[in-house]
């Protein structure tokens, strides 16, 4: 009986238009959220050994390109670059050979490099090497592996290779320095699209050097930076203004990263937008129906009606409301994650459930939340309109 007194003054028209603005805001915030969590693995350059924070630069060819002690100094005081690292490289020769079974073998001339490990981003616990360690890692681009498998390996009649397959390859290492000649076996432990140069642990190129021609300079002819943002104006202009060279792709990867954050940014102020306005909405409507039903309730609690009977009645309105609202936005949202999904193909993400499962999640804790903050609004209301007018009796006092 409570409950139609005091539902007369509803109409399920305006209450279905207070879901259906509630449910196209959070539907926005729960696409913004699955598109976020999907391109994370864009955003993070997970599929490099470099961050996107991170830029090479180097000078014009010639004799005469090393960076100087000062020069590392004044990037390193820059407010925009966060910490610098050198590419140090082998003051020997490098003769690399490798043998596939069945087929001839391979030997080349090459170079070893070396960068400080706190700017690879690598988990692998075999990036290491000290003093008697029989094998050494290194890490090649991606581009030398295309280059051997659609040019050297073709024409050669040897056999291509993946880059799992080429991980478990034995190359023996020939290195010819001023004082000694050593040998070492050593393997590929991954691949760069960024890092174009053959790295190997900095402990073990500092003690070749050191043991094969310790007479000879180590200089630095590239220094990686570790930046807040390499697409930063000031950034660029003060490594013109330097002369410095740097590739101009990881600076449009920048770029194109912080407008895909900025544009899914503003949509997701949009809908934080939406849906605060409906939750506003939402509580208008109550307190209204509230005070359409103002002697109604007071007559209810006459009758031996207590404030929590009386209350439920609303509570079931927003929870409805509520309810509706975010299980609309929720099939909204992976409506959306199936039509978006060819385009994300594009940009190499992969498909899957974790986003849908994280938007589940966020509902779930927007429907607790939501409902205590209706569920303590309404008492609140309820009680105060219940609340004895003690002003009359002070005033005649």
């Amino acid at each position: 009986m409570i409950d139609q007194l005091l539902k007369k003054q509803v109409h399920k028209s305006q209450l279905l238009f207070f879901a259906l603005s509630s449910s196209l805001g959070l539907g926005i915030l729960l696409i913004v959220v699955q598109l976020l969590v999907d391109t994370q693995s864009i955003f993070n350059s997970k599929n490099d050994l470099l961050g996107n924070q991170n830029l090479i630069i180097y000078k014009d060819l010639g004799r005469d390109n090393a960076f100087t002690s000062n020069e590392i100094t004044e990037l390193n005081a820059q407010p925009f670059i966060n910490k610098t690292g050198g590419f140090t490289h082998g003051t020997y020769r490098v003769l690399a050979s490798v043998t596939f079974p069945n087929h001839a073998g391979i030997s080349t001339e090459m170079f070893l490099e070396a960068v400080s490990d706190e700017f690879i981003d690598i988990t692998n616990e075999d990036w290491k090497w000290q003093p008697g360690d029989k094998e050494v890692p290194i890490i090649i681009p991606k581009n030398y592996i295309n280059l051997y498998n659609f040019g050297y390996a073709t024409s050669s009649g040897l056999p291509q290779v993946n880059e799992k397959i080429i991980r478990q390859v034995p190359i023996d290492l020939t290195l010819s320095g001023t004082h000694k000649t050593e040998n070492y076996r050593a393997y590929i432990l991954d691949a760069s699209e960024k890092i174009n140069s053959i790295l190997v642990p900095e402990s073990f190129l500092n003690y070749t050097n050191k043991k094969l021609s310790p007479l000879k300079a180590n200089k630095i002819s590239r220094i990686i930076l570790d930046v807040i943002n390499p697409s930063d104006p000031k950034l660029l202009e003060f490594l013109a203004s330097k002369k410095y060279n740097y590739l101009s792709n990881d600076i449009q990867n920048s770029k194109l990263s912080y407008v895909l954050k900025l544009i899914l940014s503003i949509v997701l102020g949009i809908g934080l937008l939406i849906t605060i306005l409906s939750i506003y909405l939402v509580i208008t409507n109550i307190n209204l129906l509230i005070l359409k039903n103002k002697q109604t309730i007071t007559q209810l609690h006459f009758l031996g009606y207590s404030k929590v009977q009386i209350a439920k009645v609303y509570h079931a309105i927003a929870f409805k409301i509520l309810a509706i609202s975010i299980i609309i936005a929720l099939t909204l949202s992976i409506i959306c994650k199936y039509i978006f999904s060819p385009y994300l193909s594009v940009l190499q993400v992969q498909p899957n459930i974790t986003s849908i499962i994280y938007s589940v999640i966020l509902s779930v804790l927007i429907f607790i939340s939501l409902a205590l903050y209706y569920r303590k609004h309404t008492n609140s209301k309820i009680k105060q309109m219940l609340r004895p007018n003690t002003s009359l009796l002070s005033s005649e006092n």
